[in-house]
């Protein structure tokens, strides 16, 4: 049976349920570490310079998150996500691609032209099948330079809500 996700952004109501999915980048986090982290990321709000979104099954239970951040290198606007994190048995794969594809959508409505993700905060933890996730963004379009996945994004506009199925 599939299992359906929505990515939305992450309510500070909500962003203890997170901690679990943090702890596949951090194992030892706390969840006070876990607070001090998101933050910041909590603090703006979707339109705003920075935020943090949730990817929930249809259960509720959260298995994946992203933070960002929107800066200015010249004249184009960047969207940088430090923290990337996709857990799952075997949906890891479906959650990361819909993630990637939310950041994407985020981006273009933002109007950032480049996204920038910190492959040292980036982690896709599956038991079956293994995954990298520097294998999967760039299957889906990203070039790795240095420690960060890089890709060109054309403008335009999207929701914040990406809906799919695992």
């Amino acid at each position: 049976m599939t299992k359906s996700f929505i990515i939305t952004p992450l309510s500070p109501s909500h962003a203890d349920q997170a901690l679990p999915v943090a702890q596949a980048l951090h194992r030892d986090m706390t969840l006070e570490q876990w607070r001090g982290a998101v933050a910041p990321f909590l603090e703006s709000g979707p339109n705003g310079s920075c935020g943090a979104m949730a990817c929930a099954m249809s259960d509720g239970h959260i298995r994946g998150l992203y933070c960002w951040r929107v800066s200015a290198d010249s004249a184009v606007r960047v969207l940088t996500v430090p923290i990337f994190v996709a857990i799952g048995l075997f949906d890891a794969a479906a959650t990361s691609a819909a993630q990637i594809e939310s950041i994407d959508h985020l981006a273009r409505q933002l109007g950032c032209g480049t996204v920038v993700v910190d492959l040292r905060g980036c982690v896709v933890a599956a038991t079956a099948p293994k995954l990298d996730a520097e294998g999967l963004f760039t299957r889906l379009g990203y070039r790795l330079i240095g420690e960060a996945l890089v890709r060109e994004v054309g403008a335009g506009s999207a929701a914040f809500a990406t809906a799919g199925a695992a």
